[in-house]
Order: structure tokens, then C-alpha cells, then sequence
């Protein structure tokens, strides 16, 4: 297996050790993911694995135990999983609950299905909602049940979005949230309030509308706390489960392709993306249409003309698959020492159709006489504020989302469009007046920034002080509300 550079922001999260199993629980913070290990006896198994995964093997072999399992709870839409290449190095036999159908040799387990591994069991219960195949597994010690792995059924605080799966004149949004309810009520909650409950996402992830922090917690605590989990109608949970539902990225729907089908082998892929090169192979790939992804956090040393700049530390993989289509080629520009980790992100979504990257950086670009956006004006807050000179020449873009708008407002008189759907509303937006973009803190004003500049815009203005927050705090400009 070729080594795949570990320098993601993993990080081990709940660890369990007694005289039947051990547990360690994995959370990668760039997707707000987390996946499992479970071994008893020398005998261990992985839950919802990552693309890369040497990680779980290095575990296995330190502790002298075989995986026997790769244990899916669903098709995943928000990541690539790496259950594939893990079965095939292990010998592991790859598990999907009832329903599940793939292009490549798995076990589909049977509801209620119990999965020995050394001397505790896995049983498998169904739970559709998120999609049809969706399953939860528990972990049952000495005839009792211990914890429970829910995927994307049951999160801390939410439940998982029944929109995905959605079939034109087959299964509706309704029907899905119509089956959630059910599972949860027939299995999830009938479980022990002592019960572990371990989810498969955590804050930030666009798999549940609005996550709770945490990384675990009991099945009686979620009765109490959780929304979705009181007394309720199936109608009345329907509506509060749909209600301020934002749109799925556009990369869902083909990470969750690449999961039925069996995605590339990252070891073999890795070595294939990671190419230095030259300047001139870059503006060579720039010219024949690649686009430039710049994943530079601070561009006041200069703006790439034509690049899409969405920063390595402002949730790459999140705004990479909001704004960019997956099968789009991409040469990287990134800061010394983020390279690697900037191109293994992007891999762990699926976004295979990487080039290479520039040896040298920004500074290797500007030095070569690079095209640079020269007309982009980055001011201070108050001047991004202040057009009380001539205000028929200036408009203000708001990025944020429309749930955003109704909690806080937004500048009078903004244009609003989502930043996701920026490049589908150009006409909303004027290109013979400056235009402000703004957003909550500045982050997304950079990359619809540099959306507009791609698409010849040559007026924009932004500030690298902040946002609607301080604009608003500051009364520096009049605010409305929807």
C-alpha cells in the first residue's frame, strides 16, 4: 500500500477499552466526519471508513488484530469512502444494510442481523429516512447493548436529511421523512436510555440541517433534548424536519455515484495528483481552460485572474463542492506546507481531476508575470461603507444564505444571492457599477469575489476587516429585514 500523507486535521476522538472490545472513534473536522473501529479478540471493524485509509490498517496491525468487517451505514453523498480499498487489502468483507445495491461485491445484511466479532456482536438494524439502505449498528457485549453507530440516521441534536434520495415518481421527500420517523421511533428510540450513541457527523456538516456540538452522547439524553424525538405527529415531524432545509451541495449526488460504484484506490490516485509544476506547464493547463483553485487565506498580495479563490482554513471541501462541479480540472496555487493536505481534501470528496500545482506558489506566479485582477479594490471597512459620493454607481451583493437574511437582515437595498448560485444569477448582478460583496465575516465575500472576476468582472470591492456582523454593529450602514 503506498503511503498517504496523514496531515489532515484527523483527530482521535472517544476511546473505550475493556476486557470484550475496544473502541476508537476518528473525527475529521474538514467534514465534520467521524468513523469507528471496533475490535474484540483480534478481530476488528471499521465504521463508515474515510478514503484514506491507512490510518485504520496502522491500528490494526499495532494491535496485532485482522479487520474482518467494512461496515457502511449508507451510500455516503458527502464524502468518499474508502470501504473498497480497505476490503481489499484486509480481506474484509464489506456490509450495507437491507436494500443496498453496488456495483462491486458486498454483504447486504438482514435487519436484526447479528454480526460476530470476537466475543461481542454487531447487529445490524435497519433504519431508512436518510436513504432506503440506511442502517445503524450496535454493538451488543454480554447479551446487552452498549452503543450504538446511527450514520445519518440520528445526529446530537438532528436527524439526518430524508431529501437526498429522492426518486422522480417513486419515493418523495415526504415518503423519506415519512420512513425517518418511523425508524426512529421503532428502533432508535426503543433502545436503552444508557445506550452510547456515537453519530456519523458532527457541527458543520450539511448532512442534518442543524447538527449539535458534541462527538457522543445517550440515547436518553437525545430523547430529552432532541427535537425530533418528542411527541409529535408524523405530519408535525415532517414539517419541522423540512422547514429551512438548505439545498444539498451539487457534489452530493456524485459522491454518492462513486460510493455505489467503487471509487479510484486513493494510494494509487494520490501519487498521480501530487505533480510540481513548472510555470510554464501551469499557464499551459490555464490556457486549454483548467481552472485555478487558490486555496491562499490571505490574497492582499495579489489576486489570480481567472482563479477560484476558496481558503485552505475557511472549510475548503465544503465551498469546493457548494461551487465548483466535480468533474471540473483544477491546478492547485496553496501556501507553502498546505500543498498535500489542500489536494487530499479535495480527493476525500471525490474531486479526482486535479493536474498538479504550482512549485513555488504565489510567488513563483507573480514573479513570471502571472495575471493578476488588478482592478479588485481591498479596503478598509469604512470605505467599503462609504458611498455617499456618488451612491447610483455602487451596489451591495450579499452572499449569505436567505436564512441568514431573516435572523440578522442585510444592507438595505442588497442584491442577495446565495454564494453557490452566484455563477447561475449573473444577471441579477450589474457589471457597469462596483459592486461591494459582502458576507457574515468576510470569508465567502472573497470567493464570490473572485466568482465575479472569472466571469469579467472588473469593478468589486471587499474588505478584509470583516462583515455584515461589524457593519452591523457598528451602524454603518442602514439595515433591513425580510
Amino acid at each position: 500500500m503506498i503511503a498517504v500523507p496523514n496531515i489532515c486535521e484527523n483527530q482521535l476522538g472517544e476511546k473505550v477499552e475493556n476486557q470484550d472490545f475496544f473502541i476508537q472513534q476518528y473525527y475529521i473536522e474538514c467534514l465534520s466526519t467521524f468513523s469507528y473501529y471496533i475490535e474484540s479478540k483480534g478481530e476488528a471493524a471499521v465504521i463508515d471508513p474515510l478514503r484514506d485509509i491507512e490510518q485504520y490498517v496502522e491500528l490494526a496491525k499495532e494491535r496485532k488484530a485482522n479487520i474482518k468487517w467494512v461496515l457502511e451505514t449508507h451510500f455516503h453523498a458527502d464524502f468518499v469512502s474508502g470501504h473498497r480499498e480497505l476490503a481489499a487489502i484486509t480481506g474484509a468483507t464489506i456490509v450495507y444494510g437491507p436494500t443496498a445495491i453496488a456495483n462491486f461485491p458486498i454483504k447486504q445484511a438482514q435487519d436484526g442481523e447479528l454480526l460476530p466479532l470476537g466475543s461481542v456482536q454487531i447487529r445490524v438494524e435497519h433504519t431508512p429516512g436518510h436513504t432506503m439502505e440506511s442502517s445503524c449498528f450496535v454493538l451488543v457485549s454480554q447479551g446487552k447493548d452498549h452503543s450504538v453507530y446511527t450514520g445519518d440516521t440520528l445526529f446530537l441534536g438532528e436527524v439526518g436529511r430524508p431529501d437526498l434520495a429522492v426518486k422522480s415518481g417513486e419515493l418523495t421527500v415526504e415518503m423519506l421523512a415519512s420512513y425517518l420517523y418511523d425508524s426512529l421511533r421503532n428502533k432508535i428510540m426503543k433502545l436503552n436510555d444508557n445506550v452510547i450513541v456515537y453519530p456519523g457527523h458532527g457541527a458543520g456538516s450539511s448532512c442534518g440541517k442543524a447538527i449539535g456540538a458534541g462527538k457522543f452522547c445517550s440515547i436518553g439524553v437525545q430523547k430529552q433534548k432532541n427535537y425530533a424525538l418528542q411527541e409529535m405527529s408524523k405530519e408535525e415531524f415532517t414539517k419541522k424536519v423540512l422547514e429551512g432545509m438548505p439545498k444539498p451541495p451539487q457534489y452530493f449526488f456524485h459522491d454518492a455515484k462513486l460510493n455505489k460504484c467503487g471509487p479510484a484506490d486513493i494510494t494509487l490516485l494520490v501519487n498521480e495528483v501530487q505533480k510540481a509544476l513548472t510555470f510554464e506547464q501551469f499557464m499551459g493547463f490555464v490556457k486549454s481552460g483548467v481552472t485555478i483553485l487558490d486555496t491562499r487565506p490571505n490574497i492582499a498580495e495579489g489576486i489570480i485572474d481567472g482563479a477560484v479563490n476558496i481558503s485552505f482554513m475557511s472549510g475548503l471541501v465544503n465551498f469546493v463542492g457548494a461551487i465548483i462541479k466535480p468533474d471540473t480540472k483544477l491546478v492547485i496555487i496553496a501556501n507553502n506546507g498546505q500543498v498535500q493536505d489542500s489536494i487530499l481534501r479535495l480527493l476525500r470528496i471525490g474531486y479526482d481531476n486535479i493536474l498538479g500545482y504550482l512549485q513555488g506558489g504565489f510567488e513563483v506566479y507573480k514573479n513570471n508575470g502571472g495575471p493578476l485582477a488588478t482592478t479588485v479594490k481591498l479596503v478598509s471597512l469604512a470605505e467599503f461603507c462609504d458611498v455617499k459620493a456618488d451612491p447610483e454607481k455602487h451596489v451591495f451583493l450579499d452572499v449569505r444564505g436567505t436564512g441568514e437574511h431573516k435572523e440578522i437582515g442585510f444592507i438595505k437595498g442588497a442584491i442577495r444571492v446565495p454564494l453557490p448560485e452566484i455563477e447561475a444569477n449573473l444577471e441579477k448582478i450589474p457589471k457597469d457599477k462596483f459592486v461591494h460583496v459582502y458576507c457574515k465575516s468576510g470569508g465567502r465575500a472573497k470567493m464570490a469575489m473572485s466568482l465575479l472576476v472569472k466571469n469579467g468582472y472588473k469593478n468589486v470591492i471587499i474588505t478584509q476587516e470583516g462583515g455584515f456582523i461589524l457593519i452591523k454593529e457598528k451602524q454603518l450602514l442602514e439595515i433591513e429585514y425580510i
